[in-house]
């Protein structure tokens, strides 16, 4: 491009005896300009954009420093994210070796006749596991949604206005044409392993939603905005969005069935609700959407619909609303959690006996 002050140059070679009238040089030089303008505002823009979600991440981690200081240490909102993302982590090499590494730390409960120690053949160390391989997969689902389901809740629900998604601030929907939705798709997550092989924590990339999605957005929005607050909303598009891909992916890798993967997510989802000090009111319409209900308003099934019992509100907290046992007893260095169901049907059934 010509430097400003000087001619474009010239695509096709004038005949000699030709030269450009006055009105086609103004308008070469004007288009110049004008392209220039355009360039610079262009670069204007994205460096506004970068530092603005910059800046997003740095008041979330922040918020989320003070919320949640122990979660904060294992999940970071940025724009540049260096970590595994799903597309490389749920290779099925890259996930084989993250369990082999990971079953180190609970060896075989059964003994055996390998002439190779264990800790020299770590591929026979997950083949001792062949009988209770859904409990090794099950834990480190565990950690996976345990550090990553309580940051998010409190994106979704504690962030203010200027770091959540555009959906709570559109009372009017004209709105919708200034604000950026940001994208919470698992593409978007980055796992940091773990010595271990299990998660040590996320990196939340920022990332806006493409233009090309706006419309389809806008949509949605303008069918849903009086039926559903913009909380609940939130959370739905959370769950639809990013929660069943990932539930669908670490299935698709595992023996482990959905349901177990969907049990850890609702008490977890469940006791982190509990710990954030909502209005009662609002703390039971969440519980009531999020477990009591079959489907959302689109019709899509609700994959956390029972997965948990919900108790009344005299229960105690040692009562249990586990539905599915996590399996983790079958591990050796593990133990039967002190709400297992397994173990509240077995005092049911004594006391029916009794």
């Amino acid at each position: 491009m010509a430097r400003q002050g000087e001619s474009a140059p010239a695509l096709v070679k004038l005949p000699s005896e030709t030269k450009p009238s006055r009105t086609k040089h103004c308008h070469s030089k004007c288009s110049q300009s004008l392209g220039i303008a355009n360039a610079k505002q262009t670069a204007l823009d994205l460096t506004k954009n970068q530092m603005d979600f910059t800046q997003v991440a740095q008041e979330f981690n922040q918020r989320l420093a003070l919320r949640a200081p122990f979660y904060a240490q294992h999940f970071v909102a940025t724009t540049k994210p260096q970590g595994l993302s799903i597309d490389t982590w749920s290779q099925p090499a890259v996930y084989q070796q993250l369990l082999l590494d990971f079953a180190k730390a609970y060896p075989p409960l059964a003994k055996t006749t390998s002439p190779i120690p264990l800790e020299n053949n770590p591929e026979q160390i997950l083949l001792s596991h062949s009988h209770n391989s859904k409990a090794l997969h099950s834990l480190w689902g565990q950690w996976y949604f345990g550090l990553l389901v309580p940051p998010m809740l409190e994106w979704i629900i504690n962030a203010p206005h200027s770091l959540a998604s555009p959906l709570e601030q559109i009372e009017q929907i004209e709105q919708i044409e200034q604000i950026e939705q940001i994208e919470i798709l698992p593409k978007h997550f980055y796992l940091r392993p773990h010595d271990s092989g299990r998660v040590a924590g996320f990196e939340f990339q920022l990332t806006p939603t493409p233009q090309v999605k706006t419309a389809i957005l806008k949509a949605a929005i303008v069918k849903t905005t009086v039926l559903t607050p913009h909380c609940e909303r939130r959370l739905i598009q959370w769950i639809q969005s990013h929660l069943i891909p990932s539930v669908e992916r670490l299935t698709g890798l595992s023996p482990t069935p959905a349901k177990l993967y969907w049990s850890h997510l609702g008490y977890l989802i469940h006791w982190y609700l509990s710990e954030m000090a909502l209005p009662n009111i609002e703390f039971e319409r969440l519980k009531a959407l999020l477990f009591n209900t079959k489907s959302f308003e689109d019709g899509e099934a609700n994959p956390l619909y029972n997965s948990i019992n919900l108790l009344p509100d005299t229960a105690t907290h040692a009562d249990n609303i586990r539905r599915v046992c996590c399996l983790r007893h079958q591990l050796a260095n593990s133990h039967r959690c002190g709400d297992c169901p397994l173990a509240t049907r077995v005092q049911a059934k004594r006391a029916a006996q009794a």
